[in-house]
């Protein structure tokens, strides 16, 4: 069903996700948001209320910082009162308030925010490491993984306090890493959701000129780097026509958050040459390999690296989108309220709540053996159903050069997290030994050393 349109528009012009109504209510439950994302807040809110069964929720978000905390509030107020709901929010800087008797928490912080970040950039520049986004793999993301995952342990045992029940949905990056460690160190089910595996059904749909829900995949791997070993159109396998039908169409890859269609060229090149279709492209996928972020490669394929800025001033608090202004403040309705993002949050809520089952890609543990051969408390992307507490997937096996890719990548992660939790200085420098793009081996305890002394106001005690 289409909705009717009204408000002014933030320039999405993509697909709009088809979805049914849900039947029935979850009742008067307790969704909360910690951390006052810009990005994601409103349209999860946006997502349930256009699907319904959410009307009688209270909304609870918090955040450390007031400013995002009241505009972001606000602006779920302002939509709650336009689709005509029993929607209560509510906004804390009280942690333990905000979680206390929750359903659900959905996590989407950044320890440090963009200064933190932009110090790993500049200690990544010192040592002619690239950086692409810098949130998933790479020196960056180590040092993000050191300052974010004690602080996400500490929520999740919170949790199992104050809301032993509900379920963690984590928008974090790095969101293999984050979940993992979510998962390890609680009793509290963790899901990380990332629309890029996602968006694989509806590029493929654009491809075979068919309907997303005639799309099917057999996908394995990691967050931003999982693979589509198998692919299926309207129940007939097209695996070895995937990457002769998207070298002949001009579809692309539509991101519904950042409304933006994202090019597919190096996402075939590796295809190509593995068999395999991975689940992003562009600087995302570059970032796992050594073969991209070179003088010779840079120019021709116009990958975007993290400029240093000399002389710069830190940075202070993210502004907003302004459209997001506009629709808490301004005179004009709250547009875009029609579109449907492919994260699909709302769906796992309903089923955690309701019981009813929902299948999607998932970041989840790999406890039921999800990949076969990888460990039990690696955090894989593949495809699993969701109904209450229960979790299942349909293990597969991937291809040998895929798998031995994946080993080496959630051995970084499990790295990561032994640093993260023991302040291990001999972890975080093998995951610095195995990452693609540190190129000199007696670099590795100098860039550990400044990467800490960087970032050292947001790690915790024991750097």
């Amino acid at each position: 069903m289409m909705p009717r349109i009204v408000g002014k528009s933030s320039g999405w012009v993509g697909p709009v996700e088809e979805f049914a109504r849900n039947k029935g209510s979850v009742g008067r439950r307790k969704i909360v948001f910690v951390g006052a994302s810009y990005k994601f807040v409103h349209k999860v809110v946006r997502d349930m209320l256009l699907v319904g069964g959410f009307n009688e929720c209270e909304v609870a978000i918090h955040d450390l910082d007031p400013e995002p905390l009241k505009l972001v509030g606000d602006l779920v107020e302002r939509i709650a009162r336009q689709k005509r709901t029993r929607i209560t929010v509510t906004r804390t800087l009280d942690r333990a308030a905000a979680l206390k008797g929750a359903d659900a928490v959905l996590l989407s912080i950044t320890t440090g925010g963009q200064e933190s970040d932009f110090r790993s950039f500049e200690v990544c520049a010192k040592y002619g490491i690239p950086v692409g986004v810098g949130d998933t793999l790479g020196p960056t993301a180590l040092a993000r993984n050191l300052r974010e995952i004690p602080v996400v342990v500490e929520l999740v045992r919170e949790m199992e306090r104050l809301c032993p029940q509900a379920v963690l949905l984590n928008f974090t990056n790095p969101m293999s890493c984050i979940t993992g460690a979510a998962a390890r160190y609680s009793s509290i089910p963790a899901y990380g959701l990332c629309h890029s595996a996602d968006a694989l059904f509806q590029y493929f749909a654009e491809v075979f000129g068919c309907r997303k829900r005639h799309v099917a995949m057999e996908l394995g791997g990691v967050n931003h780097q999982a693979f589509v070993t198998r692919l299926w159109i309207r129940g007939r396998e097209r695996t070895r026509e995937m990457l002769d039908a998207s070298l002949a169409s001009q579809a692309r890859v539509a991101d519904s958050l950042l409304g933006t269609r994202e090019e597919v060229k190096l996402q075939q090149d590796v295809c190509r040459i593995l068999g395999a279709w991975p689940s992003c492209g562009g600087t995302h996928l570059a970032e796992f390999y050594h073969f991209f972020f070179t003088p010779r490669r840079i120019e021709a394929l116009g990958h975007g690296i993290k400029q240093i800025i000399p002389g710069r001033v830190p940075f202070g608090r993210r502004e907003p989108p302004e459209i997001l202004r506009e629709w808490a403040y301004g005179p004009e309705p709250v547009g875009d309220l029609h579109l449907l993002t492919s994260e699909h949050a709302h769906e796992l809520l309903w089923a955690h709540i309701t019981g009813e089952p929902f299948t999607r890609a998932l970041n989840i543990l790999n406890t039921g053996g999800w990949i076969k051969g990888l460990p039990h408390d690696a955090c894989v992307e593949v495809i699993a159903t969701v109904a209450g507490h229960r979790l299942t997937a349909k293990p597969i096996e991937l291809p040998p050069a895929v798998h031995s890719l994946v080993q080496r990548w959630v051995t970084i992660h499990d790295l990561s997290i032994q640093a993260a939790m023991n302040h291990d200085r001999d972890a975080a420098q093998q995951a610095l030994f195995l990452d693609p793009h540190v190129t000199d081996l007696y670099d590795i305890p100098l860039i550990l050393d400044d990467l800490v002394e960087a970032t050292r106001p947001w790690l915790p005690k024991g750097w």
